[in-house]
């Protein structure tokens, strides 16, 4: 594998979409197609595919498509323990930014110290658990060591889990 290419959610709201990645998270918008038919049935049914980077080359993608969905999300997502992007930042000092960046626009967040990294949640537009993480360097020895005993963790963790 060589990385993430996008990850794709759904959208009910493709302008404050765009703000909250574009203009507050600072992620360019990069791709937007405009499909005129649903390519599983072929109906024709238009919906838009939108992106915005990374960073990295990976993507966060959105679907507004309201034929499947137009109102309330097909799903709700009430915690990060049920699914959340983390995407990472250079700094805590890139934290804080976007943290007043967020709030300024009314956004709540919750920043966590975990130790070897450091957190700021936040939900989207649309309702989507979202984290902007940074791990300083001194956790660096952390994760290389954390490789080296992972698979033998999860195995363990398997036997004793309830």
């Amino acid at each position: 594998m060589r990385g993430l290419n996008h990850h794709a959610y759904y959208s009910t709201k493709p302008e404050e979409t765009r703000h909250f990645y574009e203009d507050i998270l600072e992620m360019p918008m990069t791709m937007c197609l405009r499909i005129p038919n649903e390519v599983i049935s072929g109906k024709a049914e238009p919906y838009c595919h939108y992106f915005f980077e990374m960073g990295d080359g990976g993507c966060i993608a959105f679907f507004d498509n309201p034929t499947v969905f137009d109102g309330e999300p097909p799903f709700e997502v009430p915690s990060a323990y049920y699914h959340h992007i983390a995407i990472n930042v250079d700094s805590d000092e890139s934290i804080e930014y976007f943290r007043k960046k967020l709030e300024k626009e009314g956004y709540s967040t919750n920043y966590i110290d975990h130790g070897a990294f450091h957190s700021l949640y936040m939900h989207d537009p649309n309702g989507m658990n979202l984290e902007l993480t940074y791990s300083p360097p001194e956790w660096d020895d952390f994760f290389v060591r954390g490789e080296l005993v992972a698979r033998e963790q999860l195995d363990s963790w398997a036997e004793t889990r309830s």
